[in-house]
């Protein structure tokens, strides 16, 4: 095998799903504080500073160089200097078919060439064609045109071809995790793909692959750093807090999506991950 070729089959990426939840220029909503950070978002610094922390990388910048600020899904902190201008993306992404999932560092600050830039730049042109203000914050779900909506899309996808090419180098990657055991590879991708209601048995994921629980979450902690149970219940809570933006789909609609039959059941987990209940999460500032 040459060095160039990977020991790990290509994945599927026919299914991949990516949305645009925001496209935003102007002042930031959330000049300082800590917010939930459910989507990937780019921030194009137009003018003034930024400090910016997610887990253990912080930053700080400058509009100097317009430079991208890109943040994988998770809380952060950020604080803004006085009278900023920023364009604002938020992207939900999703493949059900893979699994794949963001990796490598949370946040980092990559400078646009002028490809990158045309990239952004023609999102909101569209974005704008479509008859939204460029004002408007939460874009998902408001209504089209399918013209204008292909064209967002089309956008949307070139944009983050770009975004991708330039956070590569930079430590950040949108991927399939290498797995190179297959009993692995083939339980994660079960578990990935599988409906958030439906039932999870860690002892007939495990039996599928010729092993016992104990065996299958060891090679899971060996590959993956985590155990079948706790993959899936990271899943689960990832598609809770992204519902829980979306003002028009109910607590208890989500509630019943994740397969929880009473409410109160669904609150009390989600307050045992987060320490809050679902709805205070869903008031809090999303900038």
């Amino acid at each position: 095998m040459s060095t160039d070729e990977s020991p790990f089959p290509p994945a599927d990426w026919q299914a991949l799903q990516l949305t645009v939840d925001r496209c935003y220029e102007g002042i930031p909503c959330g000049l300082s504080g800590t917010y939930p950070g459910t989507v990937f978002t780019l921030c194009q610094l137009q003018r003034g500073s930024l400090e910016m922390s997610h887990d253990d990388i912080a930053i700080h910048t400058d509009a100097t160089e317009r430079p991208w600020i890109l943040n994988i899904p998770g809380e952060r902190t950020q604080h803004f200097s006085d009278d900023p201008d920023i364009i604002s993306v938020h992207l939900c992404l999703s493949n059900p078919c893979n699994g794949a999932e963001w990796r490598g560092k949370p946040l980092v600050v990559a400078i646009p060439d002028e490809p990158a830039r045309q990239a952004l730049h023609q999102l909101q042109r569209a974005v704008t064609a479509a008859g939204i203000p460029p004002r408007q914050l939460d874009i998902r779900g408001l209504p089209m045109e399918l013209p204008a909506a292909l064209c967002v899309h089309a956008a949307a996808s070139s944009l983050f071809a770009h975004l991708l090419r330039l956070a590569l180098p930079l430590g950040m990657r949108y991927e399939v995790p290498p797995i190179r055991d297959p009993r692995v590879r083939d339980s994660h991708l079960c578990v990935a793909t599988m409906a958030m209601q439906a039932r999870f048995s860690r002892e007939q994921l495990a039996s599928e692959q010729g092993l016992t629980p104990g065996q299958l979450d060891r090679l899971w902690r060996q590959e993956l750093g985590l155990t079948p149970q706790q993959y899936r219940d990271n899943r689960r809570f990832a598609y809770a807090c992204e519902q829980l933006r979306r003002r028009a789909v109910s607590v208890k609609e989500i509630a019943a999506d994740l397969g929880f039959r009473h409410l109160s059941q669904f609150s009390n987990w989600f307050r045992a991950r987060h320490n809050e209940s679902p709805r205070s999460y869903r008031n809090r500032p999303y900038a």
